[in-house]
């Protein structure tokens, strides 16, 4: 583990080398992730096997956040997971539940708004956020509402007036109410009555029908 330390910290000075986001980017997925992934895997496999004890690994932790920067979401949720269930130190000044919902968030955001599915990865890390982890109120709130908002997309914009399914739009309607809960200021209310106007359509035609 020694001289895997050392080189991996030659591996950080090279990294920052790079003067440009990209360049450092591209290092990690086609250099650094292909070096030290099968490592990481095999240090992961023996704890599953329990050949090994689980203990604070620069390395796996270095690699999960890799894995967020180069866009591997799949894998570095997996393994971000097992940091946590391991109670492994991320070596930031975040714990993983924040560092991971923090970058899965800021992800999802810019994915939603370009019309672009953020699924499964945003729901995996929703239902953490919801149920399990204790995230400061402000950004478990802003998880709420951007769960309502994927609801309700259309083309990338938020419209309940293109939905037509009452229990779809009661649905983002308690997710909003839940995230006005947690946070005053997350910014709720408006798309709260137009999802209240639109139910309101939906039962009128459905009483022109009947």
């Amino acid at each position: 583990m020694h001289l895997q330390l050392v080189e991996l910290e030659a591996d950080f000075k090279k990294l920052k080398g790079f003067d440009r986001i990209q360049d450092k980017v591209k290092h990690k997925r086609e250099v650094l992730l292909p070096k030290w992934g099968p490592i990481v895997e095999d240090y992961v496999t023996k704890i599953k096997s329990k050949e090994i004890e689980p203990y604070d690994n620069p390395l796996f932790a270095s690699s999960i956040i890799w894995l967020f920067d180069v866009g591997q979401f799949a894998k570095g949720i997996e393994l971000g997971f097992i940091a946590i269930a391991l109670k492994q130190d991320s070596g930031l000044r975040r714990a993983w539940p924040k560092f991971i919902s923090d970058e899965v968030f800021a992800w999802a955001e810019k994915e939603s708004e370009a019309g672009r599915s953020v699924e499964p990865y945003f729901s995996q890390v929703f239902d953490k956020v919801a149920h399990e982890w204790r995230l400061a109120e402000p950004l478990t709130a802003k998880f709420y509402k951007l769960m309502a908002h994927n609801l309700l997309r259309s083309g990338g914009e938020v419209k309940p007036s293109l939905c037509g399914d009452s229990d779809v739009l009661q649905q983002a309607d308690r997710l909003l109410e839940k995230a006005a809960q947690l946070h005053k200021g997350v910014g709720v209310k408006t798309l709260r009555i137009r999802i209240d106007m639109r139910l309101r359509a939906l039962d009128g035609y459905a009483s022109q029908d009947t």
